[in-house]
């Protein structure tokens, strides 16, 4: 039938007037989750958040922390056998000839440190940036990550010896005051240490997302650290409680597991005290890196990221990549 004013009917005039019909059964988007919720986090989205993480990108999270920490580990061990052979078994003299005094101050001890630290400053510019990218639901993959470690080696070690300088040189000075005869020197150096620690632990907690800001922004050290202290402002407590909690909850479980190996270390040693002590050192720094390592750097990242959804709205960009 048609009307006098030329519509059709019995139909509806506004869906004559659309141009395509008009869909009644739109639903909205949904995309793949990212380990935590677009939104300001808690303590208990940044824990749970940390280890799905790791099962988010296993092979990144962990299987390239194993393969890294056991080059370097293998590399240290090396390099302080040679500096054994070349200039004998301590790199100080004790006075002493007992094993466990030898074994503490080896090179083998002291190269296997410097390996470690090193290598956990380098993996974690990886690290957290594969956290950063598992917040907005993309994987990062180990040659991804690889790159990203290569690219912010240096500004990473730049950072790492800003921040160690003042603490070896603080070390140094409690040092000689406590080896000191006299009064006046311990005197200053325990004054120091009330000072140095409370210090220490407010700068720490303010430059805690330098590292983030250096992986994932891409930025230098200094820069990194003008950025991080920006985005701790306000939020110095929230931060150290819950870096610290997790580091306590990290720590133990790491220890844990790590026991165990250096027991196991110990085992192969029994005929050497020398050795024996060489090999719970090794199995412990070996098992409490590879474990802590990757939740560590997760927690940072996250931490990252909840500074600035709370800073800069970053949950609106964390919205946006997740649903479209």
């Amino acid at each position: 039938m048609t009307y006098p004013n030329g519509w059709d009917g019995p139909g509806y005039y506004a869906a004559q007037l659309a141009p395509e019909q008009v869909r009644t059964d739109w639903t909205a988007p949904i995309g793949e989750p990212g380990i935590v919720p677009p939104r300001p986090l808690q303590l208990g989205d940044i824990l749970g958040g940390a280890f799905r993480a790791v099962r988010y990108a296993p092979l990144t999270m962990f299987g390239l922390t194993v393969a890294l920490v056991m080059v370097a580990e293998l590399l240290g061990l090396g390099v302080g056998y040679v500096l054994s052979r070349q200039f004998g078994g301590s790199f100080m003299d004790t006075g002493s000839e007992d094993y466990f005094d030898a074994g503490l101050f080896s090179w083998t001890t002291l190269t296997s440190s410097l390996t470690s630290s090193v290598t956990g400053v380098v993996v974690g510019m990886g690290l957290i940036y594969a956290v950063s990218e598992a917040a907005a639901a993309r994987r990062v993959s180990p040659q991804e990550a690889l790159r990203r470690m290569g690219s912010r080696l240096w500004a990473a070690l730049g950072f790492s010896l800003v921040c160690t300088a003042p603490i070896a040189a603080w070390f140094a000075v409690l040092l000689a005051g406590f080896s000191s005869t006299s009064a006046g020197p311990k005197s200053l150096a325990v004054l120091g240490t009330l000072v140095a620690v409370p210090l220490a632990i407010w700068l720490g907690t303010r430059l805690i997302l330098a590292p983030a800001v250096i992986s994932v922004e891409r930025l230098g050290p200094l820069r990194a650290i003008r950025r991080s202290w920006f985005l701790t402002h306000g939020q110095f407590w929230r931060m150290l409680g819950i870096y610290g909690l997790s580091s306590v909850i990290i720590s133990l479980a790491a220890g844990t597991v790590s026991s165990v190996f250096s027991f196991a270390g110990a085992l192969l040693g029994l005929a050497d005290a020398n050795l024996a002590l060489i090999g719970m050192t090794t199995a412990s720094s070996l098992t409490s890196s590879v474990l802590s390592l990757p939740l560590t750097a997760a927690v940072q990242g996250l931490l990252y990221v909840d500074a600035r959804i709370r800073r800069e709205g970053y949950d609106l960009q964390l919205s946006e990549a997740l649903y479209g």
